[in-house]
């Protein structure tokens, strides 16, 4: 259990390393990631089409991983901004 906690901690050094080591990354991903939450609910909620990518069809599957991205993201701009 500790190696396992140890390998999922070193997985999010390694992604949090990468995204503050470019310049601008870090706001292009959480607003990007805004504007994809807001185009599901206008497109999905409003007019209730279906959202495709590349033919496929959007489904809670990916809703649910797009949420724990919001999630992770949001943490990294209040940890980021709680060192400034």
């Amino acid at each position: 259990m500790k190696k396992l906690k140890k390998l999922i901690n070193q997985i999010f050094d390694a992604t949090e390393n990468l995204i503050y080591s470019v310049k601008y990354l870090q706001p292009i991903l959480y607003f990007g990631t805004v504007a994809w939450l807001i185009y599901i609910i206008y497109y999905d909620g409003y007019l209730e089409n279906e959202i495709q990518i590349f033919g496929y069809v959007w489904d809670s599957n990916a809703s649910g991983l797009f949420f724990i991205w919001i999630i992770y993201i949001t943490l990294l701009s209040l940890k980021n901004y709680g060192k400034k």
